[in-house]
């Protein structure tokens, strides 16, 4: 009900991502492009568990025009509506979890709209997008570039790209010579990026990601690739909302300024000929500066039924351990000057199942009839999720929203 009272009240967010729907569909007809393709997607994500729950709708519209063989143009547009409880206040006195009193209703709405445009040639290529993102409390601009070679008759491929993002975040404000434990959290989003609040303050976040990717076809049906990556985060990292309990009082946490992130993945794709299906199978090894750890191993099956339809079948586990200044309890044992309230800077397994179903119609598919496309295609996403935070509680109660379920519905189309 929530969800659907925010989308009343905001017509005019509801009718951009309509445009941006609308705009794709008329597009192919008026571009005079050679080919191109549009893609509707729409997830949702779940939450759930006691009094704390998250609901995400996460509508997204994409079109790519190429104009000739060697140019692509890219334009989309991507929504997060959120709406859900959040505790405000981590490590508070409670006994069971129904005595969280620090609970506090979360709303939002997130817009992002991307341009980005690719030039190839018979030796590689290379691309650029631009990205503008905002939303009540956060603002962001982005851009990257990247470039990618194939060699050896196409066998192996070289790709890298750079991101340099440029974020401001609202936060209450506060003097920056005041003592981290005094600090207080913002109660809301109201008056943010208004020149004229004296109470919010805008503090910068930046960003850069670097990455490269090794893509190699051992063998016509066996592929393999390895994808390097770094990223630098420095500036506010804390969430502005959160508080934790320090023995008398609550203070806003205190994240460390400066985040150093890197992380290499290894995948695998085999094809079973006789069974017209393939076997994936991937591991991510990642550490940051703050010294969170963790190992990310996925194992999947894809078949081919008839051509036309596909289904993936996936699980995936996750193991992390906790960031170095984590503590479940700060006012009994303190980590220094840092304190946070975030249950993903602690030790935390997920297991995660799903299935994938994408139904594809082509021209040369019998009795299909798809009128100038190229390609039409329906794909159905679910997967269940289930997380466990050995040593994260709020107040004395475990984490009570530890399942999730997150579905998306596609559409894509080729002309």
């Amino acid at each position: 009900m929530q969800l659907i009272a925010q989308l009343r009240a905001l017509p005019w967010r509801a009718a951009i991502v309509l445009g941006a729907v609308l705009f794709g569909l008329v597009a192919p007809g008026r571009a005079g492009a050679d080919n191109g393709e549009f893609d509707a997607y729409s997830t949702l994500f779940y939450e759930f568990g006691g009094p704390l729950e998250m609901i995400v709708v996460n509508p997204r519209a994409s079109l790519r025009v190429d104009p000739v063989d060697e140019m692509s143009l890219r334009v989309s547009y991507d929504a997060d509506i959120v709406s859900g409880a959040s505790v405000a206040v981590v490590d508070a006195p409670a006994a069971e979890i129904d005595a969280i009193s620090s609970a506090t209703q979360l709303n939002d709405f997130r817009s992002v709209v991307t341009g980005g445009l690719e030039l190839r040639s018979d030796f590689g290529a290379i691309r650029g997008s631009y990205s503008y993102g905002f939303e009540n409390d956060y603002r962001s601009h982005s851009f990257t570039i990247g470039a990618r070679t194939d060699l050896f008759e196409r066998n192996t491929t070289l790709d890298l790209s750079y991101a340099r993002g440029f974020d401001l975040v609202c936060n209450l404000f506060q003097p920056r010579n005041q003592d981290p434990v005094d600090r207080r959290r913002l109660d809301s989003s109201q008056g943010c990026f208004d020149d004229q609040d004296a109470d919010t303050d805008a503090l910068d976040i930046d960003l850069q990601t670097f990455q490269g990717s090794w893509t190699q076809a051992w063998a016509p049906i066996f592929v393999t690739q390895l994808t390097l990556t770094g990223q630098l985060v420095e500036g506010f990292q804390s969430n502005p909302y959160r508080a934790v309990w320090l023995g008398r009082a609550a203070a806003q946490e205190n994240h460390p300024q400066v985040r150093f992130r890197y992380a290499a993945a290894l995948s695998g794709r085999l094809w079973i000929e006789p069974l017209s299906g393939a076997v994936q199978a991937s591991v991510r090894a990642y550490r940051d500066s703050w010294d969170v750890r963790s190992i990310t191993a996925e194992l999947a099956y894809e078949q081919s039924i008839d051509g036309a339809l596909r289904l993936r079948l996936r699980g995936r586990y996750y193991t992390q351990g906790a960031a170095a200044f984590f503590s479940d309890d700060y006012s009994l044992r303190p980590r220094g000057q840092y304190f946070t309230g975030d249950r993903e800077l602690a030790d935390m397994e997920t297991f995660m199942a799903g299935a994938h179903i994408i139904w594809t119609l082509t021209p040369g598919t019998e009795g299909s009839d798809i009128g100038p496309f190229q390609a039409f295609r329906l794909m159905l996403k679910f997967d269940f999720i289930h997380n466990e935070f050995p040593n994260f509680r709020y107040g004395r109660a475990a984490v009570p929203n530890n399942n999730s379920i997150l579905t998306t519905l596609g559409l894509e189309l080729v002309f």
